[in-house]
């Protein structure tokens, strides 16, 4: 919640599921995914308590930086995966990109027909923060690539994400802000 030009009230952030130990002073760079859009903004933590419920009070943040996140907006990745069907055979992939309804995962080997459901784990990286994610996916198209002269073809799955929690949500809806942010700027 928020009263404009007085502050902002957040849930303690928690660490590996304990509270983290804030002080009173602390800044932090606070990044929010709503609708269409990533926000981003820098606030002072005024008040911590417990009371009745691990919160702070934030300071009100001077400016606030947003970028809309289109549906189909992808981030370019380079992640390392491991996909399971459910049959139990496994495959060792890597997702190209990703964005908050799926992603575009290669492998070697064909991991399965259009339609088929399989379990996708990957770890990010947000910030200096990692992050497992293990999400449902389905198989939305196969294709192979187009290798160089004598290169082996990968195939191409494009997948989509199915019942996504809250907080595999948040961490990919961060890591395309930190992307966007990178990318804009690198130009």
């Amino acid at each position: 919640g928020y009263l404009v030009d007085q502050g902002v009230i957040v849930t303690t952030p928690v660490l590996n599921g304990s509270i983290m130990m804030i002080r009173e002073g602390q800044i932090f760079v606070v990044r929010l995914f709503s609708d269409k859009t990533a926000y981003a903004f820098t606030a002072e933590a005024n008040k911590i308590t417990s009371i009745p419920f691990p919160h702070m009070h934030l300071s009100y943040p001077k400016e606030v930086r947003g970028l809309v996140v289109r549906g189909s907006s992808r981030a370019r990745a380079n992640i390392i995966c491991h996909a399971s069907l459910e049959d139990g055979s496994g495959f060792a992939c890597v997702a190209r990109d990703i964005s908050i309804g799926g992603a575009l995962i290669a492998a070697r080997d064909k991991i399965g027909e259009v339609g088929s459901k399989l379990a996708l784990s990957l770890r990010v990286r947000v910030n200096d923060a990692e992050h497992m994610l293990a999400l449902d996916c389905m198989i939305r198209s196969v294709n192979t690539s187009r290798p160089a002269e004598g290169d082996t073809p990968t195939f191409l799955h494009g997948v989509s994400f199915e019942n996504v929690s809250s907080q595999d949500t948040l961490v990919i809806s961060t890591l395309l802000y930190q992307n966007m942010v990178k990318e804009k700027d690198q130009e």
